[in-house]
This record gives C-alpha cells, structure tokens and sequence, in this order.
C-alpha cells in the first residue's frame, strides 16, 4: 500500500506519480492500458494539501443497449489532510482552488493514498454512459438492438404499452 506520512511532506510543492497501478480496483472497473495519476502535495503548519489527476480508460455498458463502450476518464481532485479538529474547519475554506476540495481529518498523520485514489476512481465515473447519443436501446420483446436491426416486434402489435388495457377492458 502507498503511505505518505506528513513528515515527507514539505512547504515547497512536489509532484509525483505512483508506480504501478496497484491501488486501481481492477476487480470492480475494466479499465484499459495502464491509469495515470499525477499527485502534488505540500505542507502548511499541521495540514497537508494533496491535489492530483487521474486519467483513465474504463471499459463500461451502454446504459441503454448495454453494449461495451470505451470511456476516457479524467479527474482532478483536491484534498486537505490534517490530525488537529479545530484545523479541519478552517483549512477548508484558505486553500483550495477546487470547488469540491474534501477535507479529511485523519487519526494519524499519514496518509492512504491507494484509498484516496480508489475513491476518486468511482467518484470519477460517469453516471450514465452510451454509447452512442442516438442509442435506441433494445426492444423488450426480441432483444434487438434498435438502431441496427428492423425488428417487426411493435409491427406485429405486441409491444404496445396499453395493448393491456384494452385487454382488461374487454374482458369486463
């Protein structure tokens, strides 16, 4: 596990990237290539400043046809750490330049970057992914995909939403 105490932290800025993709949940997101992450961190008084990019390629389902697309992710994060309570209010508002910078208290004055980037891998995710803006999806009945295929499913009068209630209605 990649550890960073705060005692290897400076005032001056220093950027740094893991080796390895270790910390990447694999198991959880197909990802593509390797991930890249760069990380800066720099120390004030009793807090540490950690900002960074990661950049990767997930492997992930169309929302609608469920067909596998590639998906370029890109992230930046901005974290303030700090072991001291009455720091952790103060500090968020003075140092960050991003909008949702998180301000983590820790037990201990080192820091879980392999958790830190797990995090910011599903943070970075999007929500809902097509493949393709036009995706039609499937059709319900066969299976189709609908912008590929003709299939004759709504023809045929089988996929109509409220065949069903003309159904009840004759049965009355």
């Amino acid at each position: 596990a990649m550890r960073l105490p705060f005692s290897e932290v400076f005032q001056e800025a220093r950027s740094f990237s893991p080796s390895g993709a270790d910390w990447f949940p694999k198991d959880e997101v197909e990802c593509v290539g390797s991930p890249q992450v760069v990380m800066t961190a720099k120390r004030r008084e009793k807090k540490v400043l950690l900002g960074g990019i990661l950049r990767f390629a997930a492997i992930l389902p169309c929302d609608r046809c469920g067909k596998l697309v590639e998906y370029m992710v890109e992230e930046e994060f901005e974290y303030i750490f700090t072991v001291d309570e009455n720091e952790a209010v103060e500090s968020a508002e003075m140092e960050c330049s991003a909008e949702d910078c998180l301000t983590v208290q820790l037990q201990q004055p080192v820091i879980d970057l392999d958790e830190i980037l797990r995090e910011q891998v599903f943070l970075a995710l999007p929500l809902k992914v097509l493949c393709d803006e036009g995706c039609r999806g499937l059709c319900p009945v066969c299976g189709a995909e609908l912008q590929d295929e003709y299939c004759t499913c709504a023809d045929k009068g089988r996929n109509r939403p409220f065949d069903v209630l003309k159904q009840l209605r004759k049965e009355k």
